[in-house]
């Protein structure tokens, strides 16, 4: 008997800390994983100069939505070299935590590799390889196909309208 209460105290020990641990992680958000690693991914509302709440990352990152895309029903249409300059903000392991932002707007939608990318109003979101800091919007208008999403999913038109992607992809 004297030997299974050490056991069970142990036991009873390492779920605190295990618990204790994964509610820190989840309060921090900004924290946590990176895209394309499993996790907790967040999505949240941000400012841009001269343009307004946009939806960003976990870092502050500025996302996208992508007008080849389908938002009825989900369709990535970004793959290989496109999805190189625009990285898909692929899904982790847990429902993503969410900073201003309805969850009932939130989805994700399986691409051609099999992988799951976040939705918003059901366009897949996606980073751009030309943004290096918070509130960059470089990827803004690329090629008349690249836009931020405001809040509620819907693109933002507003803000600097950039030209060619890199390498004049054509994206």
């Amino acid at each position: 008997m004297n030997r299974i209460r050490p056991v069970v105290a142990s036991a009873v020990a390492l779920v605190a800390v295990a618990t204790l641990s994964a509610c820190s992680e989840m309060a921090s958000g900004a924290q946590g994983p990176q895209h394309g690693e499993p996790g907790h991914k967040m999505l949240s509302v941000g400012t841009v100069a001269g343009v307004g709440a946009v939806v960003t990352d976990a870092d502050g990152k500025t996302l996208y939505r992508f007008d080849k895309d389908l938002s009825q029903p989900p369709t990535s249409n970004c793959d290989g070299e496109c999805a190189t300059q625009w990285p898909p903000m692929l899904a982790g392991v847990a429902t993503p935590m969410l900073k201003g932002i309805q969850d009932t707007q939130v989805g994700t939608v399986t691409r051609k590799d099999g992988t799951k990318q976040i939705t918003l109003n059901g366009w897949p979101l996606y980073e751009f390889s030309g943004d290096k800091v918070t509130g960059d919007m470089n990827g803004q208008g690329v090629n008349g196909a690249w836009f931020a999403l405001a809040p509620d999913g819907s693109k933002i038109t507003a803000g600097k309208q950039g030209g060619p992607a890199a390498g004049g992809s054509g994206y």
